[in-house]
């Protein structure tokens, strides 16, 4: 018995609605895949960024804080340098002063403007020892600063690559996605052909059956 063409025509037509439904089943199975992913970093990244924010404040926090220590630090080293100064000038007065009473003579003047010279010597290297602590702790301070800056940069650095992980992941599942509408399209097609290729069929066997 000859096989009608449309048969041929059905049969064909069914094939490839079967392959377009494979295709479509498996390009599901890679968005389902890849939306999983997707899900999956992105509850994980919300976990990260929302540490890594409060870390980020924190570090801020410090940074701030030691800003403010630093400028205290600065203004009294300001103070304790015009303290310097003015003993400067007293130990200026008392030397000229000690030659005065060398030329008259008064011994008891002169030790006196000694011990004087003596406490103003040993106020100025109090001072003196003020500024240097001063100066190694703002040493101190610029340390602690720079290193809060680095752990921000680090973990600013972290916040954009889990959220370029993110997009790499969404841009993935948006081409799955793509490519299973396209094939679900394809398969929508071709489903509509094989009805209208069976209804043709049925269409002329009716007319057929008419005729005779």
């Amino acid at each position: 018995m000859k096989v009608k063409p449309i048969y041929w025509v059905a049969l064909g037509l069914a094939l490839a609605l079967t392959v377009a439904v494979c295709d479509g089943l498996r390009l599901h199975d890679k968005y389902s895949i890849a939306i999983g992913k997707y899900e999956e970093a992105l509850t994980q990244e919300r976990v990260n960024g929302k540490a890594l924010t409060t870390q980020i404040a924190q570090m801020t926090a410090i940074v701030g804080q030691k800003d403010q220590e630093i400028a205290e630090k600065v203004e009294t080293i300001g103070h304790m340098t015009n303290a310097i100064g003015r003993k400067d000038s007293d130990l200026t007065e008392l030397v000229q002063k000690l030659h005065q009473l060398e030329v008259s003579g008064d011994l008891s003047a002169q030790v006196a403007n000694l011990k004087e010279q003596v406490k103003a010597w040993s106020d100025k290297f109090s001072l003196a020892q003020t500024v240097i602590a001063e100066k190694d702790a703002i040493i101190a301070d610029w340390s602690a600063k720079y290193s809060a800056q680095v752990t921000i940069g680090d973990m600013w650095k972290q916040k954009y690559e889990g959220e370029t992980r993110l997009r790499t992941l969404a841009e993935k599942g948006w081409k799955a996605s793509e490519r299973k509408l396209r094939w679900a399209r394809i398969g929508s097609n071709i489903e509509k052909l094989v009805i209208l290729g069976l209804g043709a069929k049925v269409a002329v066997d009716a007319l057929k059956g008419a005729a005779k």
